[in-house]
C-alpha cells in the first residue's frame, strides 16, 4: 500500500550500531572459518598430488603390462592349435590336406617297351638334325623331311597304332600276316632308317665340303711333297 516502509529481516539490526557489531563478529567469527575452509582444501591437493607422485608410475606401468598381456595372444597362433571354426572338430574330421594334382595318363603307356625305345631314338635322331639345321643347304628336302618326320609323320604313326582296341596287338592286321605291332615296328624302322640316311647324306655332304676345301687349299699353296721334312 502506499505510503507503507519496506519490510525488513528479523536478524538485521535498526540501529547503525548493531549493524557494525554484526558485521565486526561476521569478520571476526568467519575469517577463521575461511581461513579453515582454504588450508583444508590446500591439504587435500597437497595429499592428492603427493598420492599421484608416490604411486602414478607403478600405476602406469601396471596399465602398460596390462594392455601387453591383452594384446599377446592376437601375435600369433600357438602351436597345434585350431582354427576357432573348427573347435571341437577331431584333426582327421578337418578334412585331408590338398593332394597333388594327379598326372596326366602316359599317351604311350600301350606301346611295347621295343617300340617305345624305337620311339625315342626317333625323336632323338631328328632332334640332333634340327640341331644341325645350318649345316643343311637352302631349301633342303632332307631338312624338311626331318621336321614333318617330328611333327606329323612319327605321331601319325603313333595315333594310328593306339586307335586300335587295347589287346588286340597279336592279332592279324595286314595281309601278309604281320600283326598290329608288327606293323608298327614296321614303320618305325622305316622313319628311323630315313633318318639315318639323312644324317648319312649330311655327313658325305660335309665330307666333300672338307675336300673342296683342301683342293682350294693345294691349288693357293701346293701340294705337300712327300719327301718334305715335317717340323715337330
Amino acid at each position: 500500500m502506499p505510503g507503507r516502509t519496506p519490510r525488513r529481516s528479523r536478524w538485521w539490526p535498526r540501529t547503525a550500531g548493531g549493524r557494525i557489531a554484526l558485521v565486526a563478529a561476521a569478520v571476526v567469527f568467519g575469517w577463521p572459518v575461511a581461513i579453515t575452509a582454504i588450508a583444508i582444501v590446500i591439504a587435500l591437493i597437497a595429499t592428492a598430488i603427493g598420492l599421484a607422485v608416490a604411486f602414478g608410475p607403478w600405476l602406469a606401468l601396471g596399465f602398460v603390462a596390462y594392455r601387453l598381456l591383452r594384446r599377446r595372444p592376437s601375435r600369433g597362433r600357438p602351436v597345434g592349435a585350431r582354427p576357432a571354426g573348427l573347435a571341437g572338430v577331431a584333426p582327421e574330421q578337418a578334412g585331408p590336406p590338398p593332394s597333388a594334382p594327379p598326372q596326366p595318363p602316359d599317351p604311350l603307356a600301350r606301346v611295347p617297351a621295343e617300340q617305345r625305345a624305337q620311339v625315342d631314338r626317333i625323336r632323338q635322331k631328328a632332334a640332333s638334325l634340327l640341331g644341325g639345321a645350318g649345316r643343311f643347304p637352302a631349301g633342303s628336302r632332307n631338312l624338311h623331311l626331318v621336321r614333318r618326320t617330328l611333327d606329323a609323320y612319327l605321331p601319325a604313326t603313333l595315333d594310328a597304332y593306339l586307335s586300335l582296341p587295347p589287346g588286340t596287338d597279336d592279332w592279324t592286321a595286314s595281309p601278309d600276316g604281320r600283326t598290329s605291332v608288327q606293323v608298327l615296328r614296321d614303320q618305325l624302322t622305316l622313319l628311323e632308317t630315313r633318318l639315318d640316311e639323312v644324317a648319312t647324306d649330311l655327313w658325305q655332304t660335309d665330307v666333300q665340303r672338307l675336300l673342296a676345301n683342301e683342293r682350294f687349299l693345294e691349288e693357293h699353296f701346293g701340294r705337300r711333297q712327300p719327301d718334305e721334312l715335317t717340323i715337330s
